[in-house]
């Protein structure tokens, strides 16, 4: 994984968190506001199965982005800070 292009790129980690959160406020609004019967955004009970798994999906996505593009130390072989 030393040659991987998003490991310690910190663009590619924001963007993943990004992603993250976009989804992440998606499927909360797919489960709350498009669900409820008395909604004052967009009225309606029609739960639409396919946006709700295109949010899960955007989730995912951007979790997995922000893993691999996470800050880490130059070298594997130093030693952790909980080491005793």
């Amino acid at each position: 994984m030393q040659d991987n292009p998003l490991q310690n790129n910190p663009m590619a980690f924001w963007v993943g968190l990004v992603l993250f959160f976009v989804g992440l406020v998606a499927a909360v609004f797919y489960l709350v506001v498009r669900t409820s019967s008395e909604s004052l955004i967009l009225p309606g009970p029609h739960f639409r199965l396919k946006h709700f798994v295109l949010a899960l999906v955007i989730l995912a996505a951007g979790a997995v982005v922000a893993s691999f593009a996470r800050p880490r130390p130059d070298t594997m072989s130093t030693t952790s800070r909980f080491n005793r």
